[in-house]
């Protein structure tokens, strides 16, 4: 079911790594914060951006809920969702874009992932992107590495990194931490 014109639809929900908060318009999901994240800030920032007024609760965002669980659980290797992505734009909106097709259990460098979206060259810009993603989780940002293979950063600083390492590691369970 579609929502209203004007309005976006929300939601909030527990996973074993922290809250997790989505945001979905007619057009897909808008926003995903990562876990541990503030769920009332994704709003307020969701009507911040787009103008929309916000709706608890949706089919979409519902659906999006499941299968963030499902991941974050270890059931769930590639999202099938529609996506909006009016919150990002240009080289920003190219270098997510690329990321999406970056293959669960693979990484790519800051370089690599530049050089799919089109400019080659440009990590340090495609490392600002992703530190922007609006939709992470599921544009999986965290896939995105240094050339020198260590982790590289991730929102939040210390505890990001440790975010991120923990989700390098559920899809990567065989693989020794770095």
């Amino acid at each position: 079911m579609l929502s209203p014109m004007g309005m976006f639809t929300h939601t909030a929900f527990d996973t074993e790594l922290g809250p997790v908060a989505l945001a979905a318009t007619d057009e897909g999901i808008v926003r995903c914060n990562l876990p541990g994240s503030d769920p009332d800030a994704l709003v307020e920032e969701v009507i911040a951006r787009t103008g929309l007024s916000p709706v608890e609760g949706g089919e979409m965002v519902d659906d999006a809920a499941d299968q963030v669980i499902a991941f974050l659980e270890g059931g769930l290797r590639q999202f099938d969702l529609e996506l909006d992505w009016r919150l990002v734009g240009g080289f920003h909106r190219q270098v997510l874009q690329a990321t999406a097709t970056i293959p669960y259990g693979e990484t790519a460098s800051y370089g690599e992932v530049a050089a799919l979206a089109g400019k080659p060259g440009a990590a340090r810009a495609a490392g600002t992107a992703l530190s922007v993603n609006p939709i992470a989780l599921i544009v999986p940002c965290h896939r995105i590495i240094k050339a020198d293979g260590s982790t590289g950063g991730y929102g939040g600083g210390a505890a990001g990194t440790a975010l991120k390492q923990r989700l390098l590691d559920l899809e990567t369970p065989n693989l020794l931490s770095g």
